[in-house]
């Protein structure tokens, strides 16, 4: 297991603004685009990235996820990010301001997204290495098999605390996961940009 932390993200005021609209209904407008840029000014006091990943063998992968492999995958790559419990306490103490609480909400969203994206890259290098293609990341929405997931990378590393009784992912956490497929012969597509099949104990 692979673990990066405080590593800089490239937050995107122009995509905080789409799921403003898609999922609060907010039109884009000069002001709520400087509202933005402000409240991406200040995320720097909340925002604490982390991360702990791992690539697995098919083999592995089998013994010690529930996840079904597609038939020509060769690996399941894990992540969990977290950008840190400040975010979600500033999303609660704006419980009775409903716009700052949706800019917040957009820069957690954005935040979590872009954390993965960075954790996909490096992974990505060491699958181009391995001459593989990535799927498309997948978030793990099931509570208990993300739970089960985040246990298996051991996010207690990124100070994620994961209670046995009630495993319920914190909001600042997600835990998402692809496959690796070989590049076909004689194709001239190079793979995504990623790292090499680690095996962990069944």
């Amino acid at each position: 297991m692979t673990k990066i932390k405080n590593f800089r993200v490239n937050l995107r005021a122009r995509e905080m603004a789409r799921w403003l609209k898609k999922e609060r209904g907010l039109e884009t407008t000069p002001e709520l685009e400087l509202q933005i840029q402000e409240i991406i000014k200040e995320s720097k006091k909340w925002v604490m990235p982390a991360a702990v990943y791992t690539t697995l063998t098919r083999q592995t992968a089998e013994k010690t996820t529930s996840i079904p492999l597609p038939p020509d995958a060769v690996a399941l790559s894990l992540t969990a990010v977290s950008i840190g419990p400040a975010l979600e306490a500033e999303l609660k103490n704006a419980a009775k301001d409903p716009q700052r609480e949706m800019l917040l909400a957009a820069l957690a969203q954005e935040a979590l997204g872009q954390s993965l994206h960075f954790t996909v890259r490096l992974i990505g290098e060491q699958a181009e290495a391995e001459n593989c293609l990535m799927s498309s990341p997948v978030s793990v929405p099931e509570v208990p098999v993300a739970a089960s997931l985040a246990t298996l990378l051991g996010v207690a590393r990124i100070g994620v605390e994961i209670d046995a009784a009630s495993p319920e992912l914190p909001p600042h956490v997600r835990v998402s996961h692809w496959f690796w497929t070989p590049v076909p012969k004689g194709s001239s597509r190079r793979a995504e940009p990623a790292g090499r099949a680690e095996k962990v104990p069944a």
